[in-house]
């Protein structure tokens, strides 16, 4: 892994590894070893698939902590806390969570669902249903889970067209898919819905943190009349 700045207040830790599930609970497992130190200058730890921002005050550093070069001070902690993290997870397995979400598929709620591809629906719905995803990024809007695992099969560019998108729309976007945590607008392929609620913005938990195995559960109907396709006025 590459350690750089971003900017004059964060680093980036970086893989030359693809992204994959592995690389993905690693960069979590660094994550939350970070986070568990409690340093009371470090602001945000942000994964992605590949890497991981820290964010951190060097002020704060220099003024309240004697810490004369704050940017070669994160550089050596966050290698040393890779350095044993590797090793402890060369000798365990890693812990996750496996989470099922019941969604609906095509139709009103998903009106992309049925021109997706050459495949046949039943195709479609197998290709999508037989594969156990993995939360890779956080993002777009609060709490937003970004799923990796998604079949070639079913890759997807943007559409042509721009439309409504209801809180709790399963969406592709080129090799992911991702799930909105508010209502939104975009030209996105929408191709189902949840009614499960992904993120609690009382509380700001979310149902799905980063790391955790995602299976997709197709129902044919979901209680609530909320969800479905509506054209951007």
């Amino acid at each position: 892994m590459r350690i750089y700045p971003k900017g004059d207040s964060a680093l980036t830790v970086m893989s030359d590894r693809e992204p994959s599930r592995q690389l993905t609970h690693e960069i979590n497992e660094f994550r939350l070893e970070i986070l568990n130190q409690e340093m009371p200058f470090i602001d945000e730890v942000i994964p992605s698939e590949n890497s991981l921002m820290v964010v951190y005050h060097p002020y704060s550093m220099m003024m309240n902590h004697q810490i004369n070069e704050p940017y070669k001070y994160m550089t050596e902690f966050v290698e040393r806390i890779i350095y044993q993290k590797k090793k402890d997870l060369n000798n365990r397995e890693i812990i996750k969570k496996s989470i099922a979400i019941d969604v609906v598929i095509g139709g009103k709620y998903g009106i992309d669902f049925d021109h997706l591809t050459d495949l046949s629906t039943d195709e479609q719905l197998q290709v999508l249903e037989s594969r156990t995803y993995f939360v890779s990024m956080i993002g777009h809007t609060p709490g937003c889970p970004y799923l990796s695992g998604l079949s070639h099969r079913l890759f997807s560019d943007n559409c042509n067209y721009k439309q409504f998108i209801p809180k709790g729309s399963l969406c592709i976007e080129r090799d992911k898919l991702f799930i909105t945590t508010t209502d939104t607008s975009g030209d996105w392929p929408v191709i189902g819905w949840t009614n499960v609620e992904i993120f609690d913005r009382q509380s700001s938990e979310c149902k799905l943190n980063f790391g955790d195995d995602v299976i997709l559960n197709v129902v044919e109907e979901l209680e609530s009349k909320d969800g479905g396709y509506n054209p951007c006025q």
